[in-house]
């Protein structure tokens, strides 16, 4: 085989080693691009292509230079045209410039949640006041019934598409259970998309405590609700007002229920029985005081419930109101009430203050000596 004259002098020269230093270059490359390409991947740049919704609400320059790799600059630039587009309340166009911005930059948590923030809040509460503005007649009645419920669902589907990206934010989660909560008084939904929220990784303990608190809200979930805010308010070691009221209204049910379907007997025998819990004996307190009307004996059982290792603080405040109803304890009872509210005023509602107040004016005490509101 002939072989040219160029090629043999280029094989036989000082090209040679160049050509094979550069080979070998290559081959050593290839382990080190190929984890390169991986770790990318895995931080998500290289896992996004624009869709066709993308491509068709992107103008040729911006679509260029997204593939050209300047996705985050004009992202920022739609981001920019989206908050023009809220100021003049286009909410069509909010919508779909907020849907390139996501979609350019489909990683950033906060896109999303701008998104759904616009369509459920922002665009939902403008309408509201729209309604209100046509009153009772048939645009009312369309905007009320038809375009704010539309927009609650633009911003839970814009939660929804960012959750398929990030999977593990709980923020997305939370945003959906918020918008069942506070915007359709939703709360079997509203505490199946809490709980989901509080167990990703990061979620902080709130979010698990307003599933707790949604539960008390869902018809047929009663012991589960009790179950869990029992749980929290043993075990979490952060007692808020909210779980304490959540508390107090679930154990309220469980005892009148008790008070209502047994008997004096069972009532007695389940509550004088060893190891007898603080329920219990709230259940036979109920009965003698709304059933059987016996004053003395309820707030001798009222006594030994409030005194109770295992009794929530609220029932030492429902003793002092059993008290109040016997002229006799009238003194003893608001006693009791000013140490609650100076020791735990968690336990006392805004009502109990004012009753606080009326008593001490009944009973004469000296201004210097009345609780200070």
């Amino acid at each position: 085989m002939n072989i040219p004259h160029r090629i043999a002098l280029f094989f036989s020269g000082r090209w040679l080693p160049v050509c094979l230093i550069l080979a070998v270059a290559g081959f050593l490359r290839i382990p080190v691009e190929r984890d390169m390409e991986t770790e990318f991947k895995d931080q998500g740049f290289r896992d996004w292509s624009p869709g066709l919704s993308s491509r068709d609400q992107l103008t040729q320059a911006a679509f260029v230079g997204a593939l050209g790799g300047f996705r985050s600059l004009v992202a920022s630039v739609y981001h920019l045209k989206a908050h023009n587009a809220f100021v003049k309340k286009n909410w069509g166009e909010v919508e779909r410039l907020r849907t390139v911005t996501a979609s350019l930059q489909p990683k950033f948590w906060s896109y999303w949640d701008l998104a759904v923030w616009d369509m459920a809040w922002n665009a939902f509460g403008y309408y509201r006041g729209e309604a209100e503005r046509h009153g009772d007649d048939f645009e009312g009645w369309r905007i009320e019934n038809i375009v704010m419920p539309t927009y609650l669902q633009k911003g839970i589907d814009f939660a929804k598409r960012g959750l398929e990206w990030l999977p593990d934010d709980y923020r997305l989660l939370k945003v959906i259970a918020d918008i069942y909560d506070q915007k359709m008084g939703n709360p079997e939904k509203s505490a199946e998309w809490y709980l989901k929220a509080s167990r990703k990784p990061d979620a902080p303990s709130y979010v698990y405590r307003a599933y707790a608190h949604q539960l008390t809200f869902c018809q047929g979930m009663e012991e589960e609700a009790y179950r869990v805010n029992k749980d929290l308010y043993r075990n979490s070691g952060e007692i808020t007002l909210t779980l304490l009221r959540d508390l107090e209204r679930l154990e309220e049910d469980i005892v009148r229920r008790a008070a209502s379907n047994m008997s004096y007997e069972e009532l007695r025998a389940a509550a004088l029985a060893e190891g007898a819990g603080y329920l219990e004996m709230a259940s036979l307190g109920t009965y003698l005081l709304e059933v059987s009307k016996d004053l003395p004996a309820a707030i001798d059982i009222y006594g030994k419930v409030a005194v109770h290792p295992g009794a929530p603080s609220f029932y030492r405040r429902k003793l002092a109101f059993v008290m109040l109803k016997d002229p006799k304890q009238t003194g003893r009872a608001y006693q009791m009430l000013k140490a609650l509210a100076l020791r735990d005023p968690a336990s006392l509602r805004r009502e109990d203050i004012k009753e606080i107040a009326r008593l001490e004016s009944r009973l004469g005490i000296p201004k210097a000596e009345r609780l200070k509101p």
